[in-house]
């Protein structure tokens, strides 16, 4: 089972929880599971964005923590979580290769990974997935120089979008074929993969993007037949770097059938 969900961003005059309630309503279904995000990690959930879906669905939570973060702001925000039993996977700073080195990269989370699986919380990296594509003696290679190490990730988790690929005469490769080398690291490992991130801008061809939503779908569909489904896919629905909220019929569909097939 895969959950298939969102990341959600409220339009002047909303507030979270309408943000929300509007997906839910265009869609015409619960979300199940809410990607979202926060800068300096806070203490407790109450002051979190995750507060926004207690009692309601699951939360694939990304904070940015420093190296002078305190560790019991961690241990308070991961006994908290459990404390509260909210299904959540956290994420430390995700896509980090636009932000630091590999290696400071893999010292902040070997530093702030273990307060969050101490109190049993999940968490994990999300790389975008052209660093996960890169050769390895690319130093912005995220699966040679941005690893932290198989004993500390509880899942890995990518974004995906096929920005500058969808034109009026090509169509983007399929998501099988873009994920492919991040599966095979993720499946060597016996670790989860989860998509964390993907989407199509509103302005692109309508009918190839949806083809390459269904490519999302398909891919899922195959992982499931493996015995590895995807851990969640949470859909783009965002004006941030592009437009891609859920505007046309065909997206909307699209999105609605992957949440059927690969529930």
């Amino acid at each position: 089972m895969t959950l298939v969900g969102a990341a959600v961003t409220p339009v002047s005059g909303q507030g979270w929880a309408d943000a929300i309630t509007a997906f839910e309503s265009l869609t015409g279904r619960p979300m199940p599971v809410r990607r979202c995000y926060e800068g300096a990690p806070p203490s407790s959930v109450g002051t979190s964005q995750l507060r926004h879906d207690l009692g309601a669905r699951k939360s694939v939570y990304s904070v940015k923590p420093t190296m002078s973060t305190p560790i019991a702001t961690l241990e308070a925000l991961a006994a908290d979580i459990v404390a509260r039993g909210h299904p959540c996977d956290v994420i430390i700073y995700h896509e980090p290769v636009d932000n630091m080195s590999g290696q400071a990269f893999i010292d902040l989370y070997q530093r702030s990974a273990p307060p969050f699986r101490a109190a049993g919380v999940p968490v994990g990296v999300c790389f975008t997935n052209w660093s996960c594509n890169l050769p390895y003696a690319d130093p912005q290679s995220a699966l040679r120089h941005y690893w932290p190490g198989d004993h500390l990730v509880d899942f890995i988790a990518i974004d995906e979008y096929p920005i500058g690929e969808i034109t009026s005469t090509k169509d983007a490769a399929p998501m099988d074929v873009r994920a492919r080398r991040v599966a095979q690291f993720a499946d060597a490992r016996g670790i989860p993969l989860g998509l964390a991130e993907y989407g199509v801008d509103s302005s692109w061809d309508t009918a190839k993007a949806d083809r390459w939503l269904r490519s999302v779908a398909d891919w899922g569909r195959s992982r499931a037949a493996l015995g590895k489904p995807l851990r969640w896919a949470c859909y783009f629905h965002c004006d941030v770097g592009g437009a891609y909220r859920l505007t046309h019929a065909e997206h909307l569909d699209a999105y609605a059938d992957s949440a059927r097939t690969l529930a």
